[in-house]
């Protein structure tokens, strides 16, 4: 029965059938067929949710909608636009660093693609870029908004995983940081050969005039980051502040935040929170099937019996999740993946943070990718194109993260060596 609520799983999957229903349901299956009491269905559909660690989530994404809707995006170009733009493929550019910019704002991949996207994708077109190049850098430079700290989605594997939030936030600073260079590289190279064009370089008073209307949101993961790392406040408490600050800043500081775009964010909230919690309850109905089974050790049992040396079978590891990253979405992915990988990542000899950023920079990799990458929707909607014209585009960026993330898990001081300065 086990297989057959996997296979129900995938089969509502192709149907169309949205990946929190689909993993609700076919665990429901199993319930029913096999007479467990449906008592546990409930239990285990509110039992996660009841966590105080998962109380940060909607407060995380509050504090991102109030800062796209109090403009911060766009001081957050302008920023950008005085710092690259003069490079080869400038507003290319300018696209990779402000979605980095906006990652220690928002901690929404989703977000950043939405919002960074608006504004530099129609302009992009306009200034002879590629309809698929504009969407490609857009939808795949958005992904390091959940591994720049700080990240909701952090929050989940820390919880899953039994690790501390703050060192979760400190590992991912440079694995971050690698994707987004990368990418930042891989679209100057791009942008030569296709002949994009430069930007006149901004003067130092331009540049110094865009920081300072941005500095009040550049502060905000520096001041998040170190209260977690110092323990002045819990992640749920720094979320709550992180929220009361970015309503200030909107509304006292910069003035661009009025009731109509206060009640726009509650609703974000309320929609972006209903939506990620939905996704972990029945995820979490799913995962407690296939615990209660031991399907996760059986499995591990079986790739650890394969005789593979421990590299190759790391390797292995990260290719099933980069396919399953294209495929399924991100969180469900976490609830499934963590049962099975970690343990045997343990007994590899990998440092469980360390495999944690591995686990999630793979699966990020997986949102701008098709056929379910949120990023990649969002980009090409913007870009007015079909997913089909942008696969040329998107695919070699693919690659690049592929590679970033191989030296992530091969280099684990990447990962450790800021958390070790700290923790």
């Amino acid at each position: 029965m086990i297989w057959i609520m996997i296979l129900l799983f995938f089969l509502l999957m192709f149907f169309g059938v949205p990946i929190a229903f689909a993993m609700g349901a076919s665990a429901l299956m199993y319930i029913m067929v096999e007479g467990i009491p449906l008592s546990m269905v409930a239990q285990q559909f509110f039992s996660n949710s009841q966590s105080f660690a998962f109380l940060a989530i909607p407060f995380f994404i509050l504090t991102g909608s109030l800062m796209v809707h109090g403009g911060i995006a766009q001081r957050i170009i302008k920023l950008a636009d005085t710092m690259v733009r003069q490079l080869p493929g400038g507003l290319g550019c300018v696209s990779v660093v402000t979605s980095m910019g906006m990652a220690g704002v928002s901690g929404s991949s989703v977000a950043d693609a939405a919002s960074v996207g608006s504004v530099l994708i129609p302009e992009m077109k306009r200034k002879g870029y590629s309809s698929s190049f504009s969407a490609a850098i857009n939808a795949s430079s958005s992904v390091v908004g959940i591994i720049i700290p700080p990240s909701s989605t952090m929050i989940i594997i820390a919880w899953l995983a039994n690790l501390s939030v703050a060192q979760m936030f400190l590992a991912g600073v440079i694995p971050g940081i690698l994707i987004g260079v990368a990418f930042l590289f891989f679209t100057i190279f791009i942008s030569i050969r296709r002949g994009y064009p430069r930007e006149q370089r901004a003067t130092f008073s331009e540049f110094v005039t865009s920081f300072r209307n941005a500095i009040w949101a550049l502060i905000l993961p520096i001041v998040l980051i170190y209260v977690i790392v110092f323990g002045v406040a819990t992640a749920t408490e720094a979320a709550a502040l992180a929220a009361v600050y970015a309503f200030l800043v909107g509304t006292v500081v910069y003035r661009t935040l009025n009731f109509k775009k206060i009640v726009a964010s509650l609703v974000d909230a309320v929609y972006g929170t209903a939506i990620v919690m939905f996704i972990v309850s029945t995820s979490t109905i799913f995962t407690w099937v296939l615990i209660s089974e031991s399907i996760p050790k059986m499995l591990g049992e079986m790739l650890l019996g394969l005789g593979i040396a421990d590299w190759g079978l790391i390797l292995l590891l990260v290719v099933i999740m980069l396919l399953a990253g294209m495929v399924i979405e991100l969180v469900p992915n976490l609830f499934i993946f963590i049962p099975i990988f970690f343990p045997i990542a343990q007994t590899l000899g990998m440092d469980p943070l360390h495999f944690s950023i591995v686990m999630l920079c793979t699966l990020a990799l997986g949102l701008f990718t098709p056929p379910v990458g949120s990023t990649l929707y969002i980009s090409i909607h913007l870009a007015k194109i079909d997913m089909e014209d942008t696969i040329k585009d998107i695919m070699p960026f693919f690659l690049v993260g592929a590679v970033v993330v191989l030296l992530i898990t091969y280099i684990p001081a990447l990962t450790l060596w800021v958390p070790s300065i700290f923790m």
